[in-house]
């Protein structure tokens, strides 16, 4: 494929992303559905923690959360998701979900639609044609994961729901429709991981486990003070060689890491409560309230409060998920 134009995209990047860790990704084998050359499913999971973790594969993803609400990860992206939410993953991007499930109020699992298809599907000379010079900067800016919004969102979520139900040749077609609507609509489509994103290739599996049970540990404990001599003693390493493995695994601090998940924990909840936003910062693990406003200003560009309230104006007119038990119309 040729090299991805850099105007492709018509919005800005993506702002409710922050950089985030590079941690160590397995290897997916993914097999295309029976007499078809691409994979089309919907399924359900008890938990995105418990199933899929950070991973990758060969294979183009575009994923559509049905029902869902938490934290996704795509390269060195972070960013609160919930239901509806709809991402085109490039080949070999690594990527992970983790769902709250205190969030959406149900004990029902992630409900979702994945489409994945290799590069060459439709041959070697396809995507090289004038017709399909779009669809082809589209899947080359996949590399860096798109998040699909609005209206082109709504049109490819149910062309992704006839993938399910056609055959043959109506299928295949489905899917280059939903390419096309994606091209159509780039006004709506806002890359994820940075310009510069690279795989860490450099992390042996014994580390891959550390850096997993060190995010698992931090997510469960997000609401108290964690210490890095705390962490460092869970993977079973003293504190100044942790320092250097943790930065050296995921490019970044550890403190800085935590911040990152609080602050999008805080994120969450400003959308989805009435909490007040000390309550909510505390409840995050914030004592101080400066300090709080600081850093979520340093991720976010905006107040916590104007967060809020661009949030809830963005939100589609939908029945939204539960805001302190009650039902947003």
């Amino acid at each position: 494929m040729p090299a991805r134009k850099s105007d492709w995209f018509v919005g800005k990047v993506d702002t409710t992303s922050v950089s985030c860790a590079a941690m160590e990704p397995n290897f997916e084998t993914v097999q295309a559905d029976v007499n078809s050359s691409f994979r089309s499913m919907r399924f359900t999971c008890a938990s995105f923690a418990e199933d899929h973790g950070w991973h990758y594969h060969p294979e183009f993803e575009l994923t559509w959360i049905v029902r869902s609400e938490g934290t996704r990860f795509i390269g060195d992206s972070i960013a609160p998701y919930r239901a509806d939410d709809l991402v085109l993953i490039g080949p070999n991007l690594p990527h992970c979900y983790h769902d709250e499930p205190a969030a959406t109020g149900s004990n029902a699992g992630p409900d979702l639609i994945v489409l994945q298809f290799r590069p060459e599907i439709f041959g070697a000379d396809f995507l090289g044609l004038p017709e399909t010079r779009q669809i082809n900067e589209l899947l080359c800016a996949s590399k860096r994961g798109l998040h699909v919004q609005g209206e082109t969102s709504a049109k490819v979520r149910e062309l992704m729901i006839l993938t399910l139900e056609k055959r043959g040749m109506a299928r295949l077609m489905c899917l280059l429709e939903i390419l096309q609507t994606l091209t159509q609509g780039r006004r709506n489509v806002r890359p994820l991981a940075s310009v510069d994103y690279d795989i860490n290739d450099d992390v042996t599996e014994t580390n891959r486990g550390r850096i997993e049970l060190i995010h698992r540990h931090v997510r469960a404990n997000l609401a108290r003070q964690i210490s890095q001599r705390e962490i460092a003693a869970l993977v079973d390493l003293t504190p100044q060689p942790f320092s250097r493995f943790f930065r050296k695994a995921t490019g970044q601090t550890f403190v800085r890491f935590v911040n990152i998940l609080r602050i999008n924990a805080v994120c969450r909840l400003l959308v989805q409560t009435d909490d007040g936003i000390t309550s909510i910062a505390m409840n995050c693990g914030y004592n101080n309230i400066a300090h709080f406003n600081r850093q979520f200003m340093a991720l976010k560009g905006m107040p916590p409060r104007q967060f809020r309230e661009s949030a809830l104006r963005l939100q589609d007119r939908t029945v939204l998920p539960a805001r302190n038990g009650r039902t947003a119309n």
